[in-house]
């Protein structure tokens, strides 16, 4: 039923009516989500979404196989699924990124949208549900419960993909530092006391050999992401679900992402336990804590420029604004980037500890907090990807060394006098 004079739409539920937006392509039950659980105001991320319709894509074609669906309510929800994945109706997943427990109102976010645009493309009404029922039909054979949890899976792996680029640019922008600094010989420190004598290019080799073997971690880490409990259905049992429709739906999925991706062999243990989200997020975590490391070593040796180390000069990518020194060292290079990257990196370790927290507060056969260890997972991802980024191209590959100041400090120290 639709009101013209309010441009809304009525649907019903167990609870009775709900008024919808004419536009919207959701139902009734995201509509509750929307009201009573919009917590955060934060929108669900893109990647989870992505992953989630790519999982409805496959079990539309997978039931069409088995005949488990018409052919043509397999193709609408297929067609639905492609004009999302390139790009369409992103404004219509509207559910919060800490909606209900489990991931249930998303699932349902996603099953209305595609039963409605479905519905349209074969030239049947917004709402009625005749043709294509978003749990009958999208969600035929899996439920929440499996399919959020590989949901997941799917988005961090993908999201992963797009930082490894980053990740492998910027040790390899340390390595050619090192060789650059090969020769700039300086004071090595140790509690920030003078020591031995090291070269610049030995402490850059040493930041490359850190990301290098945090790069592996994450990449071991990931390794068991791409075991998933599709096929499952609500506990690990399988129960009341096509038995070949899970494993079916992990070779359609392998091919469209192009992931090496398998049933797990303990579907109980991936449907309950989190470890294996926890296990990423501790990679992450190295990743973060090596790169504070770094970054906090670059801005004192970066220091000064009167009274500080100065044995490296960081690029300028902002103009100071000080009014109380005008003119004042002019060409003072503040380290803009290594502490936006720092923040980052405190985000990613805070994300972590709620992430742990979160993990071990499942109960029996499920753990309601996957929407917030999803969240986190995806957040620590993208902050890592976009401040390394300008990090890279516009801090580290125009690091230069002061090889008189190097010298100069080497000398005071008395270090080199001593040992020749």
């Amino acid at each position: 039923m639709v009101n013209k004079k309010l441009d809304l739409r009525i649907e019903r539920d167990s609870l009775g009516e709900v008024q919808i937006p004419v536009g919207a392509y959701w139902g009734a039950q995201t509509a509750r989500t929307k009201e009573h659980l919009s917590v955060s105001g934060l929108n669900t991320h893109r990647k989870l979404v992505e992953a989630f319709v790519l999982i409805k894509k496959a079990a539309a074609i997978t039931n069409g196989e088995l005949e488990n669906l018409e052919t043509a309510t397999s193709r609408a929800i297929v067609q639905s699924c492609d004009e999302i994945t390139s790009g369409q109706w992103k404004e219509q997943f509207v559910a919060d990124a800490f909606h209900w427990g489990a991931g249930e109102g998303l699932n349902a976010n996603v099953n209305e949208v595609l039963a409605n645009r479905g519905a349209e493309i074969v030239g049947c009404s917004v709402g009625t549900y005749d043709f294509l029922n978003p749990t009958v039909h999208v969600n035929f054979g899996h439920c929440s419960n499996d399919v959020y949890p590989t949901a997941m899976r799917i988005a961090l792996l993908l999201s992963l993909r797009q930082l490894e680029p980053t990740l492998v640019d910027l040790e390899r922008l340390l390595r050619r530092k090192s060789l650059e600094f090969d020769r700039v010989v300086k004071v090595g420190r140790t509690h920030l006391q003078d020591c031995s004598p090291v070269t610049l290019g030995q402490e850059f080799n040493a930041y490359g050999s850190s990301v290098e073997r945090s790069v592996r971690r994450i990449k071991e880490s990931s390794q068991s992401l791409l075991e998933l409990n599709l096929g499952s259905a609500e506990i690990g049992t399988g129960y009341g679900a096509d038995p070949n429709l899970g494993k079916k739906m992990i070779e359609r999925l392998s091919q469209m992402t192009n992931l090496r991706l398998r049933q797990a062999e303990d579907l109980f243990r991936v449907s309950q336990s989190m470890s294996d989200f926890l296990e990423f997020s501790s990679s992450l975590r190295g990743l973060a804590v090596d790169l504070i490391k770094i970054c906090n070593d670059l801005k004192l040796l970066a220091s000064g420029p009167g009274g500080g180390f100065g044995e490296i000069t960081l690029p300028v990518v902002q103009p100071q604004q000080s009014s109380l020194r005008p003119g004042h060292w002019p060409d003072k290079a503040l380290p803009h980037l290594p502490e936006c990257l720092l923040m980052a990196c405190y985000q990613v370790l805070g994300n972590d500890f709620t992430v742990t927290l979160a993990a071990q507060s499942g109960q029996l056969e499920a753990n309601s907090m996957t929407p917030l260890i999803i969240h986190n997972l995806l957040q620590s991802l993208d902050l890592l990807r976009n401040a390394i980024n300008p990090f890279n191209q516009k801090c580290l590959a125009g690091v230069t060394a002061d090889t008189i100041r190097c010298n100069e400090l080497l000398d005071k120290s008395g270090i080199r006098h001593k040992e020749m």
